[in-house]
């Protein structure tokens, strides 16, 4: 499914450069208007270890060079502030964070401290938060449920909690649900669209596996696959790359040529990898070409809801897993070869 599937993630991500800041005062307002949405945020926290009791109002705090101050406060009905919310997506902790957070926590009843953040981000942020936080701080009792991460401050109630932004809007959606409230459980999933592209974004940090050879001769034999099935298709007669040259994408390796009579591009493209589908192989067309690729049939059932920056229509061609070279190339052929003649076929 495409990662950019909300209105609300599409203006966001075209109308402002400031989407971390869009991100927190939608939180912030979807929490404000929706008891069950608060009902779910005390459910997390809950989870992580302190009962916070009821959730009034929501304060969205200033954006951009915060200094000391957190993005939402969450105030109770003894009028403390018991829950403070830092909201992250690839920006690194500030000097503040998360001490000079928890030293605003109240010490007067149970309070937490909860960062959210991309669930890739879970397993390395969470031992620099530990870390800075026993700078000052004695830790005693931590806890995992899930995505979610809880440590106690000893002599105290508070807690310093981290949690991935999808398990947050999914527990809020669900609550919303059960309650009835469509206007909440709709801003909920607008939200979600806006994070998990956000999410999608981030630095994934390496593993040692990543970075042995077998990736990279991977990597490698992908440029010689689309060389070779270009070639085939060429030779059976569905493709023309005359006057064609290799032509690399800043985001991949393919080939310029005409495919049943239709400009278009074959090769990898990493993006459409990592956010759309399982497979690294795609076919571009330009955007002059839609007429045509509906005429062919092929717009409604293959044309990926995307589309690329220099805003070409993409169709993905599955690559098969567990076989030989030879039988993976005859079966990425036959797709090329099936689009071609349904390309030619709309035009006799």
């Amino acid at each position: 499914m495409p990662i950019d599937k909300t209105l609300f993630a599409h203006i966001a991500r075209t109308h402002t450069d400031k989407v971390e800041n869009v991100a927190v005062r939608a939180l912030g307002h979807i929490l404000s208007q929706s008891e069950a949405a608060r009902e779910a945020l005390a459910e997390t926290l809950q989870l992580g270890g302190t009962e916070v009791g009821l959730l009034g109002k929501v304060q969205t705090q200033a954006t951009g060079e915060k200094g000391g101050i957190p993005d939402l406060s969450v105030k109770a009905d003894d009028g403390t502030e018991p829950v403070l919310i830092e909201a992250k997506f690839d920006a690194p902790l500030t000097p503040n964070q998360p001490n000079g957070y928890l030293e605003q926590l109240p010490r007067c009843r149970p309070a937490a401290l909860l960062f959210v953040a991309p669930a890739a981000r879970i397993e390395t942020l969470w031992p620099v938060l530990r870390k800075r936080a026993e700078e000052v701080y004695k830790l005693t009792v931590s806890s995992e449920f899930g995505k979610l991460r809880s440590a106690s401050i000893a002599c105290g109630e508070r807690r310093l909690m981290l949690t991935s932004w999808a398990d947050l809007l999914d527990r809020m959606e669900t609550q919303a649900n059960k309650a009835g409230d469509t206007a909440a459980e709709a801003d909920i999933i607008q939200l979600r669209g806006l994070t998990d592209q956000m999410d999608a974004e981030i630095f994934l940090p390496w593993r040692s596996e990543d970075l042995g050879p077998e990736f990279a001769r991977r990597m490698l034999s992908l440029i010689a696959f689309v060389d070779d099935s270009t070639d085939r298709g060429c030779d059976v007669g569905f493709l023309d790359i005359r006057g064609n040259d290799r032509q690399p994408r800043y985001e991949g390796y393919g080939r310029h040529m005409e495919i049943g009579g239709v400009a278009a591009w074959f090769g990898y493209i990493f993006d459409g990898w990592a956010q759309h589908e399982n497979t690294p192989l795609w076919l571009l067309f330009k955007p002059d070409t839609l007429e045509h690729l509906q005429k062919a049939g092929l717009a409604e059932t293959r044309v990926v809801q995307w589309r690329t920056k220099d805003w070409r229509y993409c169709i993905p061609i599955a690559l098969p897993t567990r076989v030989e070279r030879e039988n993976a190339l005859d079966s990425v052929v036959a797709s090329l070869r099936e689009i071609a003649e349904q390309l030619m076929a709309s035009d006799a």
